[in-house]
């Protein structure tokens, strides 16, 4: 199966996303929600991004339909990101970018 990575920020784009997972299932609402035991009400108000849904409950949706969360954690300082990569290895900078001299 390929795996692909996508950036989350609201819970509108989990509700875009669950829907799409759904649609690609040919799931309807009323069958994710026998799957999850919740209302179709609540599949509604999930793939509409409503803020206030369990998160509990949307992982298991995720789960239910085959979409596997991972968090990045990336440091916002410069530095920290640095730190966390393995730091910089000046050489292959230097070799990458040096030109033979030419006289």
């Amino acid at each position: 199966m390929r795996q692909s990575a996508m950036l989350i920020k609201t819970p509108k784009e989990i509700g875009l996303l669950v829907r799409d997972r759904r649609k690609a299932r040919r799931w309807t609402q009323d069958a994710l929600a026998q799957r999850l035991g919740v209302s179709r009400l609540w599949v509604v108000q999930l793939e509409q991004g409503k803020s206030t849904a369990q998160i509990g409950l949307v992982l298991r949706a995720l789960n239910e339909l085959d979409v596997p969360m991972q968090v990045d954690i990336t440091p916002k300082d410069p530095a920290a990101r640095v730190a966390a990569s393995g730091g910089i290895d000046l050489d292959n900078i230097i070799r990458e970018t040096s030109t033979p001299y030419r006289a």
